[in-house]
């Protein structure tokens, strides 16, 4: 009997949102998951070895894994890279893997965006949007035949993004923190809900578009209190910090402080794109995949007891 089934290859499967993608394919019977893994984190795969997961042990860092690279595109219906690091990975690393798909006739590449709107930024906003820009113009160039697929998903709607990192709320003391009018949509997906439309996309056997954007939920900053007021029960104090153009001059007074601890100043370089409405999704296509009920943010905060 001939095995009908579709080898997807993850890259970055040992991450909070690798994982979840990993488990997302795992629950498809017409897939077979091909892990691409460090040497030092196999230990990590255990549990989706056991489920016959089939582990490929390479060094993405490295530039002489072309052999191990190739023997792991073999038969891959598509490739899904949901790395993390700075443009030596982001960049160098997945043109390598791009590459590697390409000659193995790959189907289809989702390279690791998930991120808002990067193509709205310009080249200096942010230095990780810059990175993966870097790598989309490259890929233009290197894709060949391969279907280069980036998803972007807002902001996660997520206790240690939205609620954490971003630095937009202090929810110990009950505050949100605005720049400007906080007038321009943003968007906010879940890790689950990323994951689960980036499983779909990566078996999907209908053309994709080059831009695939999804969200949980659209709201401006305003909207974005009263969800979270509404998912805990909780009254929010809302701090106006000053215009743009003041955040502007916070975020270039952090750098200029701290220019080698990015965590002073990135967060809000995140902040600035969203509340500019630079960062905004352009096409959402929730509805390709209408049996995804993606979580809103009122829901999600209740779900966590924030």
């Amino acid at each position: 009997m001939t095995d009908t089934k579709k080898i997807v290859v993850l890259a970055g499967a040992t991450g909070d949102l690798g994982s979840l993608i990993a488990k997302e394919l795992l629950a498809k019977p017409e897939v077979t998951l091909r892990v691409l893994v460090r040497p030092e984190s196999v230990a990590k795969v255990a549990s989706l070895s056991e489920r016959g997961v089939e582990v490929v042990e390479v060094d993405l860092a490295s530039e002489d894994q072309g052999g191990v690279l190739d023997g792991a595109m073999a038969g891959a219906f598509s490739v899904v890279s949901a790395v993390q690091g700075g443009p030596d990975i982001i960049v160098g690393a997945q043109l390598r893997l791009l590459e590697a798909a390409r000659k193995a006739g790959v189907r289809r590449f989702i390279p690791s965006n998930f991120s808002y709107n990067i193509f709205g930024l310009d080249d200096g906003d942010n230095i990780n949007s810059d990175d993966r820009r870097a790598f989309a113009r490259a890929a233009d160039d290197a894709s060949g035949d391969v279907e280069v697929v980036q998803i972007q998903i807002g902001a996660f709607n997520d206790k240690r993004v939205t609620f954490g990192f971003l630095g937009a709320f202090d929810l110990g003391e009950g505050r949100a923190f605005l720049w400007g009018n906080g007038n321009k949509d943003m968007d906010f997906t879940t890790y689950a809900d990323a994951a689960r439309y980036t499983a779909e996309a990566a078996v999907d056997d209908e053309p994709l578009p080059p831009l695939f954007e999804v969200a949980g939920e659209t709201v401006d900053f305003h909207g974005l209190v009263k969800a979270y007021e509404a998912g805990s029960g909780k009254s929010i104090t809302v701090s106006n910090m000053g215009t743009l153009a003041d955040l502007d001059a916070e975020l270039e007074r952090r750098r200029l402080a701290e220019p080698g601890n990015m965590y002073a100043w990135l967060p809000l370089m995140y902040w600035r794109a969203m509340l500019s409405g630079k960062a905004k999704l352009q096409s959402i296509a929730n509805d390709r995949y209408p049996h995804i009920r993606p979580t809103g943010i009122a829901e999600y905060v209740r779900s966590e007891g924030l």
